[in-house]
Formats: C-alpha cells, structure tokens, sequence
C-alpha cells in the first residue's frame, strides 16, 4: 500500500512514517500545502492522511481536489480541529474517514485498512486476465489454478504493472511506486532486474509468461488482451 502523509507536525510526522514503514507500506510525505498539492497531482496512492492546519493553505481544499479528480485515494483526515462541523465538512467534500488529535497509531492503521476494506468491496477486488487473477484483498495470486508464491515486492510489481495493463510501464515508474520518496534504497534498476526475473520465471512455471513482455530500453508492460 502507498500512503501520503500530509502533516506539518515534524515530531508526529515521523512518528507516522516509522510506524507505517515498519507495517510495509510505501510512504511518502508533505509538510505544507504546496508540497501536497504537488504530490497528489503528479503520483497515485492509495491512502491519504491529511491534516487540515497546514502552512500556506487549509487540508480541507487538498481534500477536494482529490475527490474532484475523481481519485479513489482512500482519505483520512487526522485534526485537532474536533468540532462537529468540520467533522461534517471534511466527510461532505469527500474524506472517507474523521480522526481527532491526538491519536494513537494503531487506531489509525486500523482505520486505514477499515477504509481500504470498504473502498475494496465497493469494486471487484478480484483481477482476472485468462488463466491468471489476482486478488487485491487476500494478496493472492493464481495461475492456472495453482497459487504463486511470490515475494511482497514481486507481487507489488505484478499488481502495479496488471493495473496498467497493455501500457509501457518505465523502471522509475517502478522504482518510484515501490519505494516512493525513498528511491535511493533501490541503490540501483538491478533490484528490478532481479524481481522481474523472479517474477517472470515464477509466471512461466504456471504457463503465464507470455503476459509479462519486456520493453528494452524502456521498462515493462503486462499484456492482456
């Protein structure tokens, strides 16, 4: 899961990093309004946490551009502004949930995966593509009838590259997606290299590999028809 972290609180912030990052999710942050802007019109994710009182403008508009672009980033919004109106105002424009300060972490994390949990059963959280399905809730993936046993990133990778199938998917896209602010940590495209080779081998075992295709020079795409 990728999560945006919109907080200016520096001490909490990291806080919310650490904890999430030790949970397994890719997170990238934003400590002002701008940098929120920012991020939420050039990347997707999958989850949101927006404070409201932020430098140079309110979480609540962040909260509306998301919704009117038609997003379907789960969003939370976590404030020490607790009366009933802005509850109100911030679930009215489109945040998913309401939570006060102060909080406790697990709390929100719970929250999260209440909230993903809802937005899965709201879509077919089952991907099919021939022989192939994955499903988005369990983490699982079959192939002819017979589940792959994959790693965290190497079903990270499929995910991503099966939610743009039939489109060239660049190694930073990739590199991007799977460690959002962090890049650095994926040292260097051989750490791709290697999960998609994994990947494709595990695939071709199962009779699956024609849907993993190579783009040389540019990065990969999962064709399906």
């Amino acid at each position: 899961m990728k999560i945006l972290i919109i907080e200016d609180e520096l001490d909490l912030q990291h806080l919310i990093l650490r904890y999430f990052k030790k949970e397994g999710y890719v997170c990238e942050v934003a400590e002002n309004f701008k940098d929120g802007y920012k991020k939420i019109n050039n990347h997707e994710y999958d989850c949101a946490i927006v404070d409201l009182n932020l430098p140079g403008g309110d979480g609540l508009q962040l909260v509306n551009y998301l919704r009117k672009d038609n997003s379907q980033t789960a969003i939370i919004i976590v404030s020490a502004r607790d009366t009933i109106d802005d509850r109100i105002k911030g679930l009215d424009i489109g945040a998913d949930d309401y939570l006060t300060k102060p909080f406790n972490l697990s709390e929100l994390n719970a929250r999260i995966k209440a909230v993903m949990r809802r937005k899965t059963n709201q879509f077919n959280h089952v991907l099919e593509f021939g022989p192939l399905s994955i499903d988005v809730e369990e983490r699982k993936v079959v192939a002819h009838e017979t589940e792959l046993q994959l790693t965290k990133k190497e079903y990270d990778i499929l995910l991503f590259l099966a939610r743009n199938k039939n489109r060239v998917v660049t190694k930073d896209s990739i590199a991007e997606h799977l460690w959002g602010d962090y890049m650095d940590e994926a040292v260097s495209y051989d750490f791709i290299y290697a999960h998609v080779k994994n990947l494709r081998k595990k695939l071709a075992e199962n009779r699956c590999s024609d849907l993993l295709k190579t783009v040389y020079g540019i990065g990969y795409k999962f064709q399906s028809i």
